[in-house]
C-alpha cells in the first residue's frame, strides 16, 4: 500500500534482476524454461511468469514467557509456541508485453499450520506502463511501508514504529514513476479503499478512504560539488490522510510478545500521517533512520460530547549494519560468493537498531489520564533495542539471530504487573526464491 507512511522498506536498493535472464540453450523456441533463481517461463518476447515462494521458520523465546492470544484482547496470557511457521507464501510474478507488470501472492500458513491469517491475500496487482513518467498500479499492494521485498529485511521483525503506525497493504490505485537523470527521484500518489491492514483490529478496517503521497530518491546525486559519499544519501518524505470510523479505533501499542501497554482510544475524524526517512550505504556499512507522526482526531468524544485534543502517536528509529564477512551483490540480496551454490561462505552481517514509539495527546485541559475518553492522555512509550547477526548463505537461504529488549515507561500501565522490561529471542531460517 502506498500509504504506509514511509519506512523505506529497510532496503531502499533495487531488487535483483528477474530469473528470466537465464534462458535455456535453444533461445529460438517460443516457450523457454529457466530454473536458475526460481522456476520461470518465458513466452517469446510477449510475457514472463516467475514462480515465487517465501518460507519463514521461527524459533522464539519470550521473557516473561507469555503472550496475549491473537484476536483476544483481554485474555489471560498463555505460554507461546517456541517454534512457529510465520510465513508460507506462494505467488506468480512477471510481465505481459512491456506495458504490464503483475503479481499474485497468497499466504498459506493456515493450510500448513494452526496460525490464523486475517489477510491471506498479499500483493495482487497490475502495474500499467502508460508513459515513462506515468505508471498506474491497480489492486492490493504495499507501497510506502515496504517498497522492497519482505525477504530482504535486515531483522526478523520490523520496528515497533513501522508495525504500529504504517498501514501496510490495501486495495487502491496509485500513480507512480521515476524521473530526473538516471531515475534519481520517484513519486507515488494514490487513493485506497481503507487505511490499510496494519491499522486494522482483528482483521477489520478502522478508517475509510485514504489518500497518500510520497517522494523519495537521491536528489544530492545531482549536486556534483558535494563529496561522493554524501551524494549517496537516500531521502524521502510521505504523508497520508483518511477519515476514521467512530469508536474504539485509535491505534494501540503492543510489545513483540503481544502484551498491550496502550489501549485503543475513542476517535472520530481524520487520521493523518507525516514522516521522513534517510538511508546511506557505502561499501559494507549502511545507516538508516525514519520518523513518523500520526494524529487522530477525537471530535465529540468527550464524556459530554465535546471535542477532545487529538491523539498523537509518534516514533523513530535508527539502525546500522556492517557486512563483517564476505561481500553482498546488493544490499539485502544475495552474497557474492554463496555457500552450497558457489565456492564461498556467503556473507555475515552484524546490525543494531534502536526505536522509540510514544503515545500521547495534544495539550488539553485537566490532569493526564489513562481513560479512553481523557482530554489529556497520560503518555506511554516503548523503547526497543534489537541486535544480532544475519548469515546470507546464498540467494535462497538466510539465517537470522535477533535479540530484542523492550522497556515500557508508564510505571502503572504495564503489560505485566511488576514488569516493564521484555526480552524476545528469535532464530529464523528463511527460504525464498
Amino acid at each position: 500500500m502506498l500509504i504506509p507512511v514511509m519506512l523505506f522498506a529497510q532496503n531502499p536498493g533495487e531488487e535483483e534482476a528477474s530469473s528470466g535472464d537465464d534462458p535455456v540453450a535453444n533461445a529460438g523456441r517460443m516457450l523457454q524454461v529457466s530454473f536458475k533463481n526460481r522456476p520461470s517461463l518465458q513466452i517469446g518476447e510477449f510475457a514472463q511468469v516467475d514462480l515465487r515462494a517465501k518460507w519463514h521458520l521461527d524459533f522464539r523465546r519470550f521473557s516473561p514467557r507469555a503472550v496475549n492470544l491473537p484476536g483476544i484482547v483481554n485474555a489471560v496470557p498463555a505460554t507461546p509456541d517456541t517454534f512457529l511457521l510465520t510465513k508460507a507464501r506462494f505467488g506468480l510474478k512477471g510481465h505481459a508485453t512491456k506495458y504490464l507488470d503483475y503479481e499474485i501472492e497468497r499466504d498459506m500458513r493456515s493450510t500448513f499450520g494452526k496460525d490464523h491469517e486475517y489477510h491471506p491475500w498479499k500483493d495482487n496487482y497490475g502495474d500499467i506502463n502508460i508513459h515513462p513518467l506515468l505508471h498506474v498500479k491497480v489492486g492490493k499492494f504495499k507501497g510506502l511501508e515496504e517498497t522492497g521485498s519482505e525477504d530482504r529485511l535486515d531483522y526478523a521483525f520490523k520496528s515497533r514504529v513501522s508495525d504500529a503506525l504504517a498501514p501496510a497493504r490495501e486495495r487502491g490505485v496509485m500513480l507512480h514513476a521515476k524521473f530526473l537523470k538516471n531515475n534519481r527521484l520517484e513519486y507515488q500518489i494514490g487513493v485506497f479503499r481503507h487505511d490499510g491492514e496494519g491499522s486494522g483490529i482483528h482483521g477489520l478496517p478502522t478508517a475509510g478512504r485514504t489518500y497518500a503521497a510520497r517522494l523519495t530518491g537521491q536528489p544530492l546525486r545531482l549536486v556534483s560539488p558535494l563529496p561522493k559519499t554524501i551524494r549517496h544519501l537516500y531521502l524521502g518524505i510521505a504523508g497520508t490522510r483518511g477519515r476514521m470510523f467512530e469508536g474504539l479505533n485509535g491505534v494501540n501499542g503492543q510489545t513483540f510478545s503481544n502484551f498491550t501497554y496502550f489501549d485503543h482510544f475513542y476517535v472520530r475524524g481524520n487520521r493523518t500521517r507525516i514522516g521522513a526517512e534517510v538511508a546511506w550505504a557505502e561499501g559494507p556499512v549502511s545507516i538508516k533512520g525514519e520518523y513518523i507522526r500520526m494524529s487522530e482526531e477525537r471530535k465529540k468524544q468527550g464524556i459530554r460530547g465535546e471535542d477532545l485534543p487529538d491523539k498523537i502517536s509518534r516514533g523513530w528509529y535508527v539502525m546500522g549494519a556492517w557486512t563483517a564477512l564476505g561481500k553482498m551483490k546488493s544490499r539485502g540480496g544475495s552474497p557474492a560468493k554463496p555457500l552450497l551454490t558457489g565456492r564461498g561462505f556467503g556473507a555475515l552481517e552484524l546490525s543494531a537498531r534502536f526505536d522509540v514509539l510514544t503515545f500521547l495527546s495534544a495539550p488539553g485541559p485537566g490532569l493526564p489520564s489513562r481513560s479512553p475518553r481523557a482530554p489529556t492522555i497520560l503518555p506511554n512509550s516503548d523503547r526497543t533495542w534489537t541486535f544480532g547477526p544475519t548469515w546470507y548463505l546464498n540467494r535462497f537461504l538466510k539465517i537470522q539471530l535477533n535479540a530484542q529488549r523492550e522497556r515500557v515507561t508508564d510505571i502503572e500501565r504495564r503489560a505485566v504487573v511488576g514488569r516493564n522490561m521484555f526480552w524476545t529471542g528469535i532464530g529464523r531460517l528463511q527460504i525464498a526464491m
